[in-house]
């Protein structure tokens, strides 16, 4: 018993310290958080966050992402975590302080795989933007799913980015993503392709034949003859004594179209 007490005595002074230590480290993670989130308050940082929750996968999400909280945060625990280690080898308890020396050391590659995400988020809504533009101004029916796809696609290939940077191993998600994607995508094309083909031919048709038919042009199409009052890319409006007639450009293509001088 009196070797007992006093080692338990020994120890209380390398406790006081440690616990000295600790309450020192609180109060400096405290103050140095602040002035973190002081810092990013005055350079409007959450400004960016604001951009990211106009897309619609991270609105739908219902995750309020404040970066200046997230950072200053972080702050606090990277600060408090050096605090514990030097209280923990204060103690003499080396494998505490290997253990949180190795979640310090691991919290920068979470922030960057964050980021990785964000920016990749930011690519792909742009990119979703884009194509969906391209798919309607060609009169794409499924603009809106193409879009859709190319958005999820390159969201599944930035998450896979954000999960290396992180050092989680992906590969086996890889090997069965790649064979599902490939055959999503492929049946995707080749029921599409099916589907649209004639709405395709009418587009090409619009592209080769768009200079030889002019408004106020008389024309003939099979039984159908007047004047062409409007055309776009993939048909043209005639004007007939009786009615108006539109004809897809994939017909001016393929049949014999009479042209009358005016």
């Amino acid at each position: 018993m009196k070797q007992l007490i006093e080692q338990f005595i020994a120890t209380i002074p390398k406790l006081v310290g440690a616990i000295a230590i600790l309450i020192i480290g609180y109060i400096i993670a405290k103050v140095v958080s602040k002035i973190v989130l002081r810092i990013l308050d005055t350079i409007k940082i959450d400004v960016v966050a604001d951009k990211l929750h106009e897309i619609e996968i991270v609105d739908k999400s219902n995750v309020k992402i404040v970066p200046s909280k997230i950072l200053s945060k972080l702050t606090y625990y990277v600060i408090l975590f050096i605090f514990l280690i030097a209280s923990a080898d204060f103690l003499g308890m080396e494998v505490v302080s290997e253990l949180i020396s190795s979640i310090v050391a691991y919290l920068p590659k979470v922030l960057s795989a964050a980021v990785v995400l964000a920016v990749g988020i930011f690519i792909a809504d742009m990119i979703k933007q884009g194509v969906r533009s391209a798919c309607q101004a060609i009169n794409m029916p499924a603009a809106s799913v193409v879009s859709s796809l190319v958005f999820y696609f390159i969201l599944i290939n930035v998450l896979m980015m954000a999960m290396n940077q992180a050092e989680i191993n992906t590969e086996f998600l890889k090997s069965n993503l790649s064979l599902i994607l490939g055959g999503i995508i492929f049946a995707f094309a080749l029921g599409y392709g099916i589907a649209s083909k004639e709405m395709m031919a009418n587009i090409l048709g619009g592209l080769y034949s768009k200079n030889k038919f002019e408004i106020g042009n008389e024309i003939k199409v099979k039984d159908v003859k007047g004047t062409v009052i409007a055309k776009d890319s993939s048909s043209i409006t005639i004007q007939t004594p009786n009615s108006k007639v539109i004809v897809p450009m994939g017909i001016l293509t393929k049949e014999s179209v009479e042209k009358f001088d005016n």
